[in-house]
């Protein structure tokens, strides 16, 4: 019997062939790696492990390239990378495997931060210097970046104060010594007398792999805390700007975690910040406010929106949280709709609620209002909050967690098979040019989202309507009470025997 020809591995690709690109949806968009969660994997919350995870923190004076020296070292573009100074605002983090030089494992939280001396905009900068001030209190390991073909700078100084002020170990990296022709210009850093400075390139990744291997021997002895356990959930909080996202996530982290301020436009990266609740831990990924294409003034508005995006994509469940004080708006349905089209659990959160119930809204009145303005939805729950005072921010996580779980039930194929056939008998599909629907059976594949496929004559045969209905009656008589289900219809292939002569 022949067998199938294998395709040629990336390593033994013939040298004609054109290296392949990034993975790409059905839409046309890079794929999102989703994390999974600790219920995915079947890992029960244990007990709380003493001591912390170590911090290293990136800091140095703006376009030196910290946030590509941050990205090569977490292995993704977490944060973004733009030649406009002050780009980066918020102490973006990710957890890192680093290892030293006798191969052993270490896990850090790695923090990139905002560039010293420079802030575009006057009205945050004392919200940036805060947030650089906490990255060196609580960094065990401070890498400062500076670049080798521009030379010592009079911000490079500055820097270098700060960082002897600070008593942390630190690693001075010559960042952009793309060759080493240029490591010779490097020496020019030890006169800020914080030891050999390290010839690098980010962008090439030359020396990022000694780069670890020094953080490793600086680093304070291991703890238990220091482990890559995955989080209950993901958390994401999208909407449009200004209604209060960098507040909840601050609310939930216990402190200023991400810059909360009145100035539109204010987070641009999005920020996973780890928390936890009655000894649960969970990550918030902070998100860049939306809005419509056309207003978008920069390119760092224009990566910041599509990382918003790409948190949707990777989320456990999402938070669409609106202004109580403001009319409902497209780019509410649009956020609404990349929530629904990923299948991901949505929580319809409505922000400064103390504000509105002063004013004299009803409760009842404004979940009416938004059932209409958001059709799609009608399933989800909805949480009236204040961010600022915390007033329902706990039932916002309880509520979560329960639409996590619910994402992760399976329905017995029996069960579903009732159910399906049940809604089937209510309502047949319209025929179609004289040729009627017919249904055979039905068995749920998946979870995380609760996926199930219907073998049936012909999927064209079963309109829009009709699949809206059946979703619906899913949703009525299992346990997808408040999330969404995915339908798929395949067709069921004929079985031709074969003739005995």
């Amino acid at each position: 019997m022949a067998r199938k020809q294998r395709k040629p591995s990336a390593a033994r690709r013939p040298a004609d062939d054109k290296p392949r690109g990034p993975r790409l949806t059905r839409t046309g968009k890079p794929v999102t790696r989703r994390r999974r969660t600790a219920p995915e994997l079947g890992i029960e919350a244990g007990p709380e492990r003493s001591g912390r995870i170590p911090v290293v923190a990136i800091v140095g004076r703006p376009n030196v390239g910290k946030s590509s020296l941050f990205n090569r070292l977490a292995g993704s573009r977490i944060a973004i990378e733009d030649p406009r100074p002050g780009t980066t605002r918020d102490r973006v983090s990710a957890l890192v495997r680093l290892y030293s030089r006798d191969g052993e494992q270490r896990v850090v939280e790695l923090f990139d931060t905002a560039g010293i001396g420079i802030v575009d905009e006057a009205e945050v900068q004392p919200h940036v210097d805060e947030q650089i001030e906490n990255a060196l209190a609580s960094a065990d390991v401070l890498l400062f970046v500076v670049d080798t073909r521009d030379g010592v700078l009079a911000l490079d100084q500055e820097v270098a104060q700060r960082l002897h002020n600070a008593g942390r170990p630190v690693v001075v990296i010559a960042n952009k010594s793309d060759d080493q022709n240029l490591d010779a210009k490097s020496h020019a850093f030890f006169e800020f007398g914080l030891g050999d400075p390290v010839p690098a390139s980010a962008k090439t990744g030359r020396a990022v792999k000694e780069i670890a291997q020094l953080v490793c021997g600086l680093l304070p002895a291991r703890s238990e805390a220091e482990t890559l356990d995955p989080p209950e959930l993901y958390l994401a909080i999208v909407g449009r700007r200004n209604v209060g996202k960098s507040t909840l996530t601050n609310t939930l982290a216990g402190q200023e975690r991400v810059i909360a301020s009145e100035l539109p436009g204010t987070t641009r990266d999005s920020v996973d910040v780890r928390f936890n609740v009655d000894g649960h831990t969970f990550v918030a990924i902070d998100t860049a406010g939306v809005r419509k294409q056309k207003k978008l003034e920069h390119s760092v508005e224009f990566f910041g929106q599509s990382r918003s995006f790409r948190a949707v994509r990777r989320a456990s469940v999402v938070v669409l949280l609106m202004d109580a004080l403001t009319p409902i708006s497209h780019v509410d349905t649009q956020l609404l709709t990349v929530a629904l089209e990923e299948a991901k659990p949505v929580i319809l959160a409505v922000n400064k609620w103390d504000l509105a119930a002063a004013e004299g809204h009803k409760p009842g009145e404004y979940t009416n209002y938004l059932r209409r303005k958001l059709p799609l939805a009608d399933f989800a729950p909805i949480v009236l909050l204040s961010a600022k005072d915390g007033t329902n921010v706990l039932a916002l996580i309880d509520i979560a967690r329960d639409l996590h779980e619910q994402a992760g039930q399976r329905v017995s194929t029996g069960e579903l098979n009732r159910v399906v056939n049940s809604a089937f008998d209510r309502h047949h599909p319209q025929p179609r040019e004289n040729r009627l629907g017919k249904l055979f059976y039905a068995t749920q594949v998946g979870v995380y989202p609760p996926t199930v496929v219907l073998f049936v004559n012909e999927p064209d045969l079963f309109p829009d309507n009709w699949r809206t209905y059946l979703v619906r009656q899913l949703r009525e008589h299992t346990p997808f009470t408040e999330i969404p289900v995915r339908v798929k219809y395949k067709a069921r292939e004929k079985v031709v025997l074969e003739r005995r002569s």
